[in-house]
């Protein structure tokens, strides 16, 4: 990430000496130039430093706010014109929780705020509106809302302070290349066709799956409740987001070190977006990046089938017929031996994943009748399969009435004997609007959806801390990015070897 410039620098520093003159420094925040809010609203020019934000007086609540570096084709870390503010001592060191300030954004800071509470660890120091930010081409404004409570403001000048979030992202970056082995390109068929025979074999005694009498593929895992879930929704062939969540905050820390299992929703193949429909060369390096994810960690990734995941006639997208696209370029590409490989490696997948805490698949529950029996030797009940991968939420504007609701929500809890107010997390609809994650879908508590394929966030829903909440990020081109690291490092190795 290029250094933010000098100028920039001295007019942010200059502009905290002004406001300095005729108030009292914050006497807890041991850092150069502090100063404490009063009644009024100040404003300084957008900040190219960090900055510490104190809520609270001495016993009160730091809060980083950092420029939000993005990287661009050239892998270059350049500011976003967005903000991150972050707790720093959970941020840089495990999956936590943080607020973006956009562009013509006001947020304001505090207790009040239902998301906020599940994000940061505010504690009672923290007023229900204490601070309000607004971010526009003028600046960056605050104002002071507590009455009975201060805020504290400094420029983190410290050059490791300065610097600290862009070399999260690249330390990140190192070690996908190093989880990978190298970059993410086309295969040779025979190499292809070895990584997905590893991968099904993998899958035919897949930790976790709950096994059925008959020897038949199961469509259920019971996974632990203590690994915090990483949950991805449908993909579509964006390899860029799946990227992005790996070398975002800790979540490949969390992942190498076990504490966090990365479920994909289904669906990671064929595009969604308008024109690339009858793609399949992006497909083909999605499925590749999740089998050597897979290889890599079999006990913490796993992938639910989805609607996508099959070669049927029936799925196509805009009138282009993507299943049998999806086969076809399969053959053509890397052989029959290879389409039949993944043929074996969809109809061994599961189906739900239930925990103790949580439960999720592709589409919603099924409409009716529902059996752990029935779950467990799927194989024999096609039509529980089919409700699983392609039933959708139940909106007010159908007519039909067709869809799953709260009662289905309620029956899958009850048949996998999980608590009633255990979230249910699935993809396949498309949120509205431009989200890409929907907390309590549809009005439903406990309720959420999560969608891989937007083409400017990508989200996930996790559990930083007992909670699962939504973390969403900007997308970013992040294929080039990192195999043009991956590349630089092999021929540093090379080099030096």
């Amino acid at each position: 990430m290029a250094k933010p410039k000098r100028l920039a620098r001295k007019s942010l520093l200059k502009r905290f000496r002004e406001l300095l003159q005729g108030m009292d420094a914050c006497e807890d925040v041991d850092l150069k130039d502090a100063l404490r809010l009063g009644e009024d609203k100040i404003r300084v020019p957008a900040p190219a430093l960090p900055l510490c934000i104190q809520l609270g007086g001495e016993d009160g609540y730091p809060l980083h706010l950092y420029p939000e570096p993005c990287f661009d084709e050239n892998g270059a870390l350049l500011h976003s014109g967005d903000y991150l503010l972050v707790e720093p001592d959970s941020y840089f060191q495990d999956i936590s929780g943080f607020l973006r300030l956009d562009q013509g954004e006001t947020l304001t800071l505090g207790r009040g705020d239902p998301l906020q509470r599940l994000l940061l660890r505010y504690p009672k120091s923290v007023a229900n509106q204490h601070l309000r930010l607004k971010l526009s081409a003028k600046g960056l404004a605050f104002k002071n809302k507590s009455e009975r409570a201060g805020v504290c403001l400094a420029p983190l000048t410290r050059e490791d302070w300065i610097e600290r979030v862009a070399r999260q992202r690249l330390r990140a970056l190192d070690r996908l290349v190093e989880v990978l082995g190298g970059p993410i390109e086309p295969l040779a068929p025979s190499a292809a066709l070895e990584l997905i025979e590893q991968v099904t074999a993998l899958m035919r005694d897949e930790p976790y799956r709950v096994p059925n009498d008959q020897g038949r593929n199961s469509g259920l895992l019971a996974l632990p409740d203590r690994p915090r879930p990483i949950f991805v929704g449908d993909l579509h062939a964006r390899l860029d987001n799946l990227l992005v969540i790996l070398t975002q905050g800790a979540f490949l820390d969390a992942l190498i070190d076990g504490s966090a299992l990365l479920i994909l929703l289904g669906d990671a193949v064929q595009p969604d977006a308008p024109g690339q429909e009858a793609e399949m060369g992006s497909s083909m390096l999605m499925m590749d990046l999740i089998f050597r994810l897979k290889q890599r960690f079999p006990e913490r990734v796993f992938y639910l089938r989805g609607n996508h995941d099959s070669f049927s006639d029936e799925i196509s997208k805009s009138g282009v017929p993507q299943g049998l696209l999806w086969e076809q370029a399969l053959i053509e590409q890397r052989g029959q031996r290879y389409r039949d490989a993944m043929h074996t490696f969809y109809n061994c997948l599961p189906y739900v994943a239930a925990s103790p805490g949580y439960l999720a698949c592709h589409a919603g529950p099924p409409i009716g009748k529902l059996t752990w029996e029935a779950l467990v030797d799927i194989e024999r009940h096609p039509k529980l399969a089919h409700q699983l991968t392609h039933v959708r939420l139940r909106q007010s504007n159908q007519s039909n009435g067709y869809g799953y609701g709260t009662r289905d929500l309620a029956r899958l809890r009850k048949r996998l004997g999980v608590k009633r107010e255990a979230p249910v997390i699935v993809g396949h609809t498309p949120p509205r609007h431009t989200q890409t994650c929907w907390m309590n879908a549809g009005g439903i508590p406990n309720h959420h959806i999560v969608y891989g394929s937007h083409p400017d966030w990508i989200g996930v829903i996790t559990r930083p801390e007992k909670r699962l909440v939504p973390l969403i990020y900007p997308s970013e081109p992040m294929l080039s990015v990192y195999n043009h690291r991956a590349r630089a490092l092999r021929l540093s190795e090379c080099t030096n070897g």
